[in-house]
């Protein structure tokens, strides 16, 4: 009997050992297939990427033909020296800063240092400047 009872034991506990492998592998199959799902989410997401990428692409491209097509065509600058000149003859004549610096495509930061330069400091030509 004592055989008979250890052989039952030995039974039961492979059947036991079997039944737990089965539930691991069964869940690991399940986790597999979760991994698999996830692998062509991400390839269905990266598409997706991809398309709008594209997309942004043309259209940003399509915009900034069409602003340089219809912005007005810009004149040729002038020399440095020419402009101090209009802006200094401007400014006696009354003109406001802001006025100015819109007419010759400045900002009026540029504008007044035109004027500050153009104002003499000291006794003239090759006097120093403080």
């Amino acid at each position: 009997m004592v055989t008979s009872d250890v052989l039952i034991y030995g039974v039961a506990a492979v059947g036991l050992v079997a039944l737990a492998e089965a539930l691991v592998l069964f869940r690991l199959s399940k986790a597999l297939g979760a991994v698999a799902r996830f692998g062509e989410r991400m390839a269905h997401l990266t598409s997706a990427l991809e398309l709008l990428t594209d997309t942004t692409e043309a259209g940003l491209t399509n915009v900034a033909r069409e602003l340089e097509r219809s912005a007005a065509p810009r004149a040729a600058r002038s020399s440095r020296s020419s402009t101090a000149r209009r802006i200094a003859g401007a400014a006696r004549r009354g003109e406001a800063v802001g006025d100015i610096a819109s007419r010759e495509g400045l900002s009026e930061s540029e504008v007044n240092l035109h004027l500050q330069l153009s104002k003499p400091k000291g006794g003239g030509r090759g006097a120093m400047r403080s």
